[in-house]
């Protein structure tokens, strides 16, 4: 009995000194730089999160050093909460870690301290800090990222609030705060880059943005120089972020040979796409200049749909299957011979045939979706997926099962799967429904309930077809009732696996 105790101990003092050892663990400082400079700020960022740290100031970071460019960031925390710690503990240095897959196969984890982010301001408690920053002429940008609810219109927002509790509300004051400091100048105008996850982001800051100065009864002068000597550009964003990587952060932790609460992990793609008209004026940032996956595009709406059609309407399409089958993550379903089979199908035959842009290029976006699908670093779940899904399945999915349809008479038979797996996914008639019950709003799925009370199969296909809420309008028709029918009756024939649908693949 006495031997077991003496390892006890010993273990314990291990422990001990483990600890003590990651109490004595240094935070990320200068050094870890290794002599790289640290930028002038030029850009506000509206957003502290993971994805702008790991997408756009991480970009920003490897164009200075690239091109020997000086554009620093000045980041908002623009709503109160959230992270309790500031950047600023850590001078506005963090490591980003991109993780993937290369072309051989092997795996892939590059570091980098990024230099790009000089502080961090509360725009709640240090209004006054952020209304003084935009007074800087050095600042020729503003970047935003308030998540997809953050360019909305809030009546009750008025100019005085200290600050506006809205961003829309919060970025019209600071226009007129520049407008003052620099008299009207036209070299004081900004460029505005949203990169919240909606249509036309930048084109609704803008709208929002006017009315707001219109209603605030601001100056005449102020909003033409707000229209003439300013720009507010759409964009498109595409990088996995999962962000702090708490899984194996010891491991990650003893590698990097210091702490950093600010550690955020990506992907390896990504693709930032930003859209200048003809009668914008040019961006100052030159992204674009260093780093081949930045562009800058006439119109945005291109790559936009290439993005919703292939790599989110293939998260949509095979969702409900990989749920029904019991496969929890994409890179599970992904990885099995069945799951491969069914993406390369699904994209190169009734996908890209119905896209605009060059065959090639829509080609090589796709096999990088099948890579980052794989990717063994992003353990993505298809139930997260599922939040909302029969708007999404309208957005994403529906245009190509209808373009098939009239382009060919006959609906694609992934896509009509697919419908009909989405069906018994919401009428929770399989055997992981308690799992995985629905997930929507209260009104979308009472209606599902109802659809699956209609009587028998062919009635219930026929009610979620017509069903204008969630289409947007009636798809009933006689050939596609018959297709979803005929793919809701296999799927529940039995038990549904991958094996099962290996037969629909050939």
């Amino acid at each position: 009995m006495g031997l077991p105790a003496r390892e006890g101990s010993r273990a314990g003092a291990r422990t001990q000194r483990e600890r003590e050892k990651e109490r004595e663990m240094r935070t990320i400082d200068v050094s870890d730089l290794q002599g790289r400079p640290r930028p002038t700020p030029r850009v506000l960022q509206f957003g502290e999160g993971n994805f702008l740290r790991a997408f756009v100031d991480w970009k920003i970071d490897r164009m200075n050093e690239a091109g020997l460019e000086d554009w620093g960031v000045i980041v908002i925390r623009p709503i109160p909460g959230g992270n309790p710690k500031s950047l600023n503990e850590q001078d506005g240095l963090y490591t980003v870690l991109s993780r993937g897959m290369d072309e051989a196969g092997r795996k892939i984890s590059e570091s980098r301290v990024i230099a790009s982010v000089r502080r961090e301001i509360a725009a709640h408690g240090q209004w006054s800090e952020v209304l003084a920053a935009v007074r800087d002429l050095n600042i020729q940008v503003i970047v935003s990222n308030t998540t997809d609810a953050g360019i909305a219109y809030v009546p009750t927002v008025k100019y005085d609030d200290d600050p506006p509790v809205s961003f829309p509300g919060k970025m019209t004051r600071l226009l007129h705060e520049r407008w003052k400091a620099f008299d009207g100048e036209a070299v004081a105008g900004l460029s505005m880059i949203a990169c919240e996850l909606i249509d036309h982001n930048g084109d609704a800051l803008r709208r929002i943005v006017l009315r707001h100065a219109e209603e605030w009864a601001l100056e005449a002068a102020f909003i033409a120089w707000l229209k003439t000597a300013n720009s507010f550009h759409n964009t498109l964003v595409d990088r996995i972020v999962p962000g702090y990587p708490r899984a194996d952060i010891d491991q990650v932790r003893a590698e990097l040979g210091y702490d950093d609460a600010f550690i955020a992990t990506a992907e390896l793609f990504h693709l930032f796409v930003i859209e200048r008209r003809q009668d914008q004026k040019k961006i100052p940032l030159p992204l674009a200049r260093h780093d081949p996956e930045t562009i800058i595009a006439e119109d945005v709406s291109p790559y936009k749909e290439r993005k919703v059609a292939i790599l989110n309407g293939a998260h949509t399409a095979l969702c409900p299957l990989a749920l029904i089958a019991g496969v929890e993550t994409v890179g599970e379903a992904v990885t099995t011979e069945v799951g491969s089979k069914f993406l390369d199908r699904l994209l190169n035959e009734e996908v890209i045939p119905f896209l605009s842009l060059p065959k090639a290029e829509l080609e090589a976006f796709a096999a990088s979706v099948r890579a980052r699908f794989a990717n063994p670093f992003i353990r993505h779940l298809w139930y997260d997926i599922a939040l909302n899904s029969i708007a999404k399945y309208q957005a994403r999915n529906l245009p190509r099962l209808e373009a098939s349809l009239e382009r060919t008479g006959k609906p694609s038979p992934l896509m009509t799967l697919s419908l009909a797996a989405w069906l018994v996914f919401y009428l929770g008639r399989h055997a992981h429904a308690e799992t995985w019950p629905p997930r929507d709003s209260a009104e979308i799925i009472a209606r599902a309930v109802a659809i699956g009370e209609a009587g028998d199969a062919e009635a219930v296909v026929a009610a979620w077809l017509s069903e204008a809420s969630f289409w947007g309008r009636s798809i009933d028709t006689p050939v596609l009732r018959a297709a979803v029918l005929e793919a809701y009756r296999f799927i529940t024939a039995g038990p549904f696996t991958f094996e099962r649908l290996a037969t629909r693949l050939g």
